[in-house]
C-alpha cells in the first residue's frame, strides 16, 4: 500500500503496479484499461510517492511475476549485479538527477543494471524536455553492414513499400528515398503477403539494385520471423531478422512467437545470413501491444514498452522502433499522446542499451496531422535518436498511414549538420545526390537509380498517369522534387486535400445499404457511435446476449465457411467492395463443396467481433471483410480477416490476413480466389495464423 496526502487531499495506491499506471501521462489504453489516474493531482501523488521509492524495490517487484512470464524471467537474469549494485539505493528521483547530471560515459557503464520498470518509473518523472536532454546522452551503437548511432549521424529506414508487393513498383519507391540520401539504416518493405516466396522476390531484387550502385546499407522484408526463416532456407538474402515484439510472453503469443523461436531464429541467422556485422536483428514495439493483445496484466503501457526493450536487447539487435502512432487513438488518442509516447520510448531504449529509432506515425483517425510528425521528429533529431522513416511524401501507400518523409530525414540533417551512416554518405556524394550532409541540385531524381518516372506528371504522379493510360508502378508519390529540402507547395496541398479525405471517411457513420440488397442479417456491437468506437476498441468487440440470441434465431449454425462483413474505419470501402467479392466467395465456395451459412453485417464492428459470431454459431472456416483506415486519396480499402474454428479464447497468431482489397491494390474477384485458397488449406490442415503458414511453408521446402 502506497500513501501521500498532497494539497491536504489524501492518495492511496494498492500495488506498485497501480502507483506506476497512475503516474503515467495520459494514455487513452490506460484510461480504456481502467488503470490511469483519475485526476491530473493523483497523478502527482503518484509521481510523489513513486520519486522516494528506491530502484531496488522496481527490481524486485516487476509487474508481471518471474515464474509466470519468460519477458521477465530474460530482464532480470541478464541484469549485471555490479552495474545494479551501484544504482539500487537510489531513489527513482535521484536516479532522474543521475542521468541528468552524469556523463554519457558512466552513464553506459551503469546500463546492464536498469530493468525496464526502473526506466519506466524514471521517464514518468521527466519532462519533455528532459527526455530530449538525456536521450543525447545515451548513444548506442551497432553494426550490420554498416555502423549506425555514431556520433554526428541521423539515419533513416527507406520504407518503399506497395499494397500489392509488386517488386517494380517497390524498386521505383526505393529509387525515390535513395535520391534523397535516405535508407542507410535499412531498405525495410512492409509485405501485404505474407510468403516466404515473396519475401525472397523483394530481398533478391532489393540486393541487385544496392549491388549494381555499390550502396553500403542493409536490407530487410518485415514478414514473420518464422515466414523469414522458411526464405532464410531457401536462399534469400536476408540480411537482418525483422520481428514485432511486446513486454509480455501473452502479448508475444498473440505475435506467433516465444523466446523459443527467436532463439532458433538467432543460431538461424548465425549459420545463414547475408550481412556481415554481430548485429542483425530488427524489432518493432508500440505503446499499446499488449493491451491490443490483452497481455497487459493490468500494467501500464509505457512499462510493458519498456519490457518489450528488455526482451529485444538479449538478441543485439542492429534495429529498434517504436511504431509510436500505428495502433490507433484507442492506445495514444491525439498529438501531445504521440509526441510524449515517442520521447518516452527513445529515452526508454536508450537508457536500456538498444540502438532505438522512431517510426513518427499517426494514422488518419487519430487526432493528429503531419504538424505533429514534425514537431516529433524535430524533437527526435536533437535527442540523439538513431533513425526514422523514410516515405514518399509521408504517405505510406500499403499500411494506410501517415509518417516522416524523405523530406523530413534531408531537412533535419541540414538543420542540424547531422550526416547519414558515413560510408552510405560517401557513396551519394560520389552519385551527385549530397554535399557535406545537404542535398544538392541533382537530389531528389529517382532516374539516377533507374527507375524512368512516367512522362504526365503532377504531385500525385499515379493519379496523373492512370488517366493518361501509362503503365504506374507504384500508387506512391514519386518524383514530386523538392523546395530546399522540403515538399514543392502543390504537393503538400495534394497530402492536405488527401488527408481531409480520408478524415472525412472515417467519420462517415451512415448504414451499409449494400449488405441489405445482399441479404445480410445485421447485428451492431456494443458501441454507440463513432466516436466511442473509436476510443473503445473492446466494446467493438463485443455484443450484447440480445444480439448474440437474436444471431441464433437469424443465422444458420455450423457452416464451413461464414462470411461476415463490418464497416470497420470505412463504411465506403465496404459498400464500393462488397457487391463484388461476396457473390465471388459464394461461387467459389460452392465449387467447392463449402456451405456458406448465413451472412452477417456488423455494425461498428472490429477484427474480433469474428471471434464472437463464430463461437455462437460453431463455423469452421470464418471469414470477416472490414473496412480498413483510410490512407490518403483511398478511402475504399478492405481487408479479409479468417481463422479456422474461432474464439474468443484464441491468439490473434491464428488469424489470415489478405489485405488492400481495392481496384487499386488487389481487386475483389481476385481477392475472393486469394481468400478460398487459403480457406481450403485450413480445411486440410485444420488451422489457421502462423501455425498454417508454418505447415505450408514445411511442405514447400
Amino acid at each position: 500500500m502506497y500513501t501521500t496526502t498532497l494539497h491536504d487531499r489524501s492518495f492511496t495506491f494498492a500495488t506498485l503496479k497501480a502507483l506506476l499506471a497512475c503516474a503515467s501521462e495520459e494514455k487513452t489504453g490506460d484510461v480504456m484499461a481502467g488503470i490511469a489516474a483519475t485526476t491530473e493531482l493523483e497523478r502527482i501523488a503518484a509521481r510523489r510517492i513513486l520519486a522516494d521509492l528506491p530502484l531496488s524495490t522496481l527490481y524486485e517487484n516487476p509487474v508481471i511475476a518471474y515464474d509466470t512470464d519468460e519477458v521477465t524471467r530474460v530482464m532480470i537474469d541478464a541484469i549485471d549485479a555490479t552495474a545494479y549494485g551501484r544504482i539500487k539505493d537510489l531513489t527513482v528521483g535521484a536516479f532522474r538527477e543521475l542521468i541528468l547530471a552524469s556523463s554519457p560515459s558512466y552513464l553506459a557503464s551503469i546500463r546492464d543494471g536498469i530493468t525496464a520498470e526502473m526506466a519506466s518509473a524514471t521517464a514518468k518523472l521527466m519532462s519533455n524536455l528532459d527526455l530530449v536532454y538525456a536521450a543525447a546522452k545515451l548513444p548506442v551503437t551497432a553494426t550490420c553492414n554498416t555502423t549506425i548511432g555514431l556520433p554526428g549521424t541521423f539515419s533513416v529506414r527507406c520504407q518503399p513499400n506497395h499494397p500489392t508487393d509488386d517488386v517494380a513498383g517497390i524498386l521505383a519507391s526505393t529509387a525515390e528515398g535513395l535520391s534523397y540520401g535516405c535508407g542507410d539504416a535499412v531498405i525495410g518493405v512492409n509485405p501485404a503477403t505474407d510468403d516466404p516466396d515473396s519475401v525472397r522476390e523483394i530481398l533478391t531484387a532489393l540486393r541487385r539494385l544496392v549491388d549494381e550502385y555499390a550502396i553500403p546499407t542493409q536490407n530487410c522484408v518485415l514478414a514473420h520471423v518464422s515466414t523469414q526463416m522458411a526464405a532464410l532456407a531457401s536462399g534469400a538474402p536476408v540480411d537482418l531478422m525483422f520481428q514485432s515484439i511486446a513486454g509480455s510472453q501473452r502479448a508475444n503469443a498473440a505475435f506467433g512467437i516465444d523466446v523459443a523461436l527467436l532463439d532458433e531464429a538467432d543460431h538461424m541467422m548465425r549459420q545463414l545470413k547475408n550481412s556481415t556485422g554481430p548485429n542483425y536483428f530488427y524489432f518493432e514495439t508500440g505503446q499499446g501491444s499488449a493491451l491490443s493483445a490483452d497481455g497487459h496484466h493490468g500494467a501500464d503501457q509505457q512499462t510493458l514498452e519498456a519490457r518489450a526493450y528488455s526482451l529485444a536487447k538479449r538478441y543485439r539487435p542492429f534495429l529498434v522502433n517504436t511504431v509510436v502512432g500505428f495502433i490507433g487513438p484507442e492506445y495514444l488518442y491525439d498529438g501531445r499522446q504521440i509526441i510524449r509516447a515517442g520521447l518516452e520510448d527513445h529515452f526508454m531504449g536508450k537508457l536500456l542499451g538498444v540502438p532505438a529509432g522512431v517510426d513518427v506515425c499517426y494514422t488518419n483517425h487519430a487526432r493528429a496531422d503531419q504538424n505533429d510528425v514534425d514537431v516529433l521528429v524535430a524533437l527526435l533529431a536533437q535527442a540523439g535518436c538513431n533513425y526514422i522513416m523514410g516515405i514518399p511524401t509521408t504517405d505510406d501507400v500499403m499500411l494506410a498511414y501517415q509518417s516522416s518523409s524523405f523530406h523530413d530525414t534531408a531537412t533535419m540533417r541540414e538543420l542540424l549538420g547531422k550526416h547519414a551512416i558515413r560510408p552510405f554518405e560517401h557513396r551519394m556524394e560520389q552519385l551527385g545526390v549530397l554535399s557535406d550532409g545537404r542535398l544538392t541540385t541533382r537530389a531528389g531524381n529517382p532516374r539516377l537509380f533507374g527507375y524512368d518516372p512516367p512522362t504526365t506528371h503532377t504531385a500525385n504522379t499515379a493519379q496523373a498517369t492512370q488517366s493518361a493510360g501509362e503503365h504506374v508502378p507504384t500508387p506512391a508519390r514519386l518524383d514530386v522534387g523538392h523546395a530546399g529540402p522540403r515538399l514543392r507547395t502543390a504537393t503538400l496541398l495534394d497530402l492536405r486535400a488527401d488527408h481531409a479525405i480520408a478524415r472525412d471517411a472515417v467519420w462517415d457513420d451512415t448504414d451499409c445499404s449494400v449488405a441489405d440488397d445482399l441479404g445480410f442479417v445485421t447485428v451492431q456491437t456494443l458501441v454507440n457511435d463513432k466516436e466511442e468506437y473509436l476510443r473503445r476498441p473492446d466494446l467493438a468487440r463485443g455484443f450484447s446476449d440480445e444480439s448474440l440470441a437474436y444471431l441464433r434465431r437469424h443465422a444458420a449454425p455450423g457452416a464451413d465457411l461464414q462470411i461476415i462483413a463490418a464497416d470497420g474505419l470505412s463504411v465506403a470501402a465496404v459498400q464500393e467492395n462488397l457487391a463484388r467479392i461476396y457473390p465471388e466467395l459464394i461461387r467459389l465456395a460452392g465449387a467447392r463443396g463449402y456451405s456458406t451459412g448465413t451472412p452477417i453485417y456488423v455494425r461498428y464492428g472490429r477484427v474480433a467481433t469474428m471471434d464472437k459470431i463464430s463461437e455462437a454459431l460453431q463455423a469452421k472456416v470464418t471469414v470477416l471483410l472490414v473496412g480498413e483506415r483510410p490512407g490518403l486519396g483511398c478511402r475504399t480499402s478492405m481487408s479479409c480477416y479468417m481463422a479456422w474454428e474461432a474464439s474468443p479464447d484464441k491468439p490473434e497468431a491464428q488469424r489470415n490476413v489478405v489485405s488492400n482489397i481495392h481496384d487499386g491494390g488487389l481487386p475483389p474477384e481476385a481477392a475472393a480466389e486469394r481468400i478460398i485458397s487459403i480457406a481450403a488449406d485450413m480445411f486440410r490442415y485444420r488451422t489457421s495464423g502462423v501455425e498454417l503458414n508454418r505447415l505450408l511453408h514445411r511442405v514447400a521446402r
